[in-house]
């Protein structure tokens, strides 16, 4: 039975509860969000919203794609494209790029500097501070350093990754190859000796 769901799913169960509790997580949350809004505030939320999926789509996602693939060229990892049909497919890499280790805090930070850079740059100090009590000089300095902290540990990962490879690095494809064709050559050697005319076999009897 949970075969023949994983295989019409794609996943086991546990995923699909996941994802339904997520999205009723999710639309709760949204929900409540609305109420706490007037109908003119609604409308400006959803201009903005769809303004903002439109901005990403047309132009953030373009620029960034552009970035990464130069990226990847330039660190001698190019972006492997998918075998046509019937062809064999490009073996995948030994080893993690150490690209991966810059691509993915750049991309959190980022992500944070795009959400928290009206903070950061305190481009609405005076109402912040109408409606909290609280100022906006803290954000920046918080963000940098979140920031450094995501580097800081994705390159103590690369480097706990670089260490077990040199500590373990596999045996190249040219050896098991080498030793593949010389077991081969010998086995060969031993059946054509067997199949010689007059050899003579160490399970005949003696004369």
């Amino acid at each position: 039975m949970v075969r023949r769901f994983r295989r019409g799913y794609g996943a086991g169960p546990l995923h699909l509860v996941a994802l339904i509790a997520s999205l009723l997580i999710s639309g709760a949350a949204v929900v409540g969000w609305f109420d706490s809004f007037t109908t003119p505030d609604i409308v400006r939320i959803l201009i903005w919203f769809l303004g903002a999926i439109v901005a990403h789509d047309l132009i953030l996602l373009p620029i960034y794609s552009l970035l990464d693939r130069g990226a990847l060229h330039a660190s001698g990892h190019p972006h492997r494209r998918a075998a046509p049909a019937g062809a064999p497919a490009d073996p995948p890499p030994g080893r993690t790029p150490g690209w991966v280790y810059v691509r993915v805090p750049a991309l959190l930070s980022g992500l944070l500097a795009l959400v928290f850079f009206p903070e950061a740059l305190r481009l609405g100090n005076a109402t912040f501070q109408a409606a909290s009590g609280m100022t906006q000089d803290v954000y920046l300095s918080r963000l940098l350093l979140t920031c450094g902290a995501l580097f800081v540990i994705s390159g103590v990962a690369y480097a706990i990754n670089a260490g077990r490879a040199r500590g373990g690095s596999p045996v190249p494809a040219g050896d098991h190859a080498g030793g593949e064709s010389a077991a081969g050559e010998s086995a060969a050697g031993e059946s054509a000796g067997d199949e010689r005319p007059g050899a003579i076999s160490s399970d005949s009897p003696g004369p």
